[in-house]
Parts: structure tokens; sequence; C-alpha cells
């Protein structure tokens, strides 16, 4: 979620709690005799004004409602997030020894039946997937992506043709700090 996007739900709150009162701006102009002016709430609700904590809290009692309501949730960031698309050359995967790729192959050889998929030599995998793999492999989907790597089973999405297979070198890019609110 952006800082734009914060802003953005969290004046949807501070509107919707505002309207659960029955209060419009102007109201709340008059009953905090002009401390909260129609123009500044307005610039709050829309987004465009950044709210300081203490007023977020005067404003949440003004409304009777708890200030942790107004507030919008974090975003939770999956462990997939930052780790490129999943693209597994088959052909490779099929040359390498069963005991370090057994569990690998059934999963696969699952979800081309569930998908219908019956590429002899590509599986596109969701990021959904690697998190499933991973706990197949009791890891974290990051080293799994790197292990994958390692073993020369990962190709780059755009040359998932047959033809022109080109090998993904196992990098894992850093997870990209998330601003507090």
């Amino acid at each position: 979620m952006t800082d734009a996007d914060y802003a953005l739900e969290l004046g949807r709150r501070l509107r919707a709690a505002r309207n659960r009162r029955g209060l419009s701006l102007l109201d709340v102009q008059e009953r905090t005799e002009g401390r909260w002016t129609a123009g500044t709430l307005g610039a709050y609700e829309r987004g465009s004004r950044t709210l300081r904590v203490h007023r977020l809290v005067e404003l949440a009692e003004l409304y009777d409602v708890p200030a942790t309501l107004l507030v919008p949730p974090p975003v939770e960031r999956r462990e997939t997030d930052d780790l490129p698309p999943l693209v597994i050359d088959l052909r490779r995967l099929r040359k390498l020894p069963p005991t370090r790729t057994g569990p690998l192959r059934r999963w696969i050889a699952i979800v081309q039946v569930l998908r219908s998929d019956s590429s002899r030599d590509v599986l596109r995998l969701r990021r959904s997937d690697l998190q499933s793999l991973s706990r197949l492999y009791s890891t974290t989907p990051a080293v799994l992506y790197e292990r994958l790597g390692a073993w020369g089973t990962l190709i780059e999405p755009d040359d998932a043709a047959p033809t022109t297979m080109r090998r993904r070198s196992p990098v894992v890019r850093p997870a990209r700090s998330q601003p507090r609110h």
C-alpha cells in the first residue's frame, strides 16, 4: 500500500465514522467551535492532508470510536512478493536424481492434471505454488527458489519456448521495507 493509498483509506474510515454519527463536516466544525474546520476535515477525508496521531485520537473521541478502528491495517507482505516468476524446465528436472526432486516431481504431476497442462518441457507456477512447495520441502519460498535455480531447473519466463531456454541464475532479491504509519 502506497502512502497515497493509505491516506485514502484512512480518509474513508474517518468519513464513515463521521457519517455513522450522523454528522456533516459543518456539524463537526460547529461542535468543536472551529477547532476542526470543515475544510481541514474534508482534506483529511479525501486523503490530501496528513493527519497526526494526536489529531486522529481527538477525532476518534469526537466520533466515539476506538482510534484503532480508524487506522488501516498493515498490508501483509507474502514471502514470495520479491521473487521473480517461477518457470520450471521439466526436461532438466527429469535429469536430476529422484531422491532430490521426488516431492517436486509428484507435486508437478498433480498440478499438471489439475490444470490440464500437458506440457512436457516447461511449467509456469504461481507464487502461491511456490509457497505450497516450500512447505513440502520444509523451507522458505526464497530458499526453495534459490535451490531450484542451483539445480538448473529455472528458466526465464520470456524464454519458456522449448527451443530457446536460458538458465536463470538463483538470485533472490532483498525484501523491500514498508513504511510505517
